[in-house]
């Protein structure tokens, strides 16, 4: 017992290292604004942590997701993001800049369908505008992560009613 509770330890402590070092790279690569890195982790998220935080944004907290349909294609998507509604705004920050594709069709349509909070909120108009312009009505927890990520800008966009996902 004394051996698989050394093992489990080690294990944990393993996890705890590398969770340390990808939160040091992450918070380096969004401060530095590293191009190569930033491209590394928009890719690692776009294929590993996106589909998974699918399946649980959006219902409760900051987490949401942003449907979406491609500007060229015209194919729907889903994009997890945080966001915070204030008042008649959706507000979603820009960790990575502007220069994201979910970003690009979100414009080129000027409207999507938002997740948030176990509501679908259809927004439209939206705009980018800088983070310290929106940075006080939004909540304490995002505020810090907005600050830890180093986020320059934000994307404000109007509620215009409640909506199913699938009508984005």
């Amino acid at each position: 017992m004394r051996k698989i509770a050394k093992t489990l330890l080690v294990i944990l402590g393993v996890v705890v290292v590398i969770e340390v070092v990808e939160t040091a790279l992450r918070v380096w690569t969004w401060r530095s604004r590293n191009p190569g890195a930033l491209r590394l982790i928009k890719r690692f998220n776009k294929y590993v942590t996106n589909p998974l935080m699918l399946r649980f944004s959006g219902r409760s907290g900051l987490s949401a997701i942003v449907h979406h349909v491609g500007r060229r294609s015209g194919t729907p998507y889903a994009t997890p993001v945080i966001a915070h509604q204030s008042h008649q705004d959706v507000i979603i920050p820009l960790p990575y800049g502007t220069d994201v594709d979910w970003l690009r069709n979100l414009l080129a349509a000027e409207q999507a369908v938002v997740d948030l909070e176990g509501r679908s909120l259809r927004v439209n108009g939206p705009a980018v505008v800088d983070i310290d312009d929106v940075v006080g009505l939004l909540p304490a927890p995002m505020v810090r992560t907005v600050r830890l990520n180093g986020a320059r800008d934000a994307v404000r966009m109007r509620v215009s009613g409640t909506a199913t996902p699938a009508s984005a």
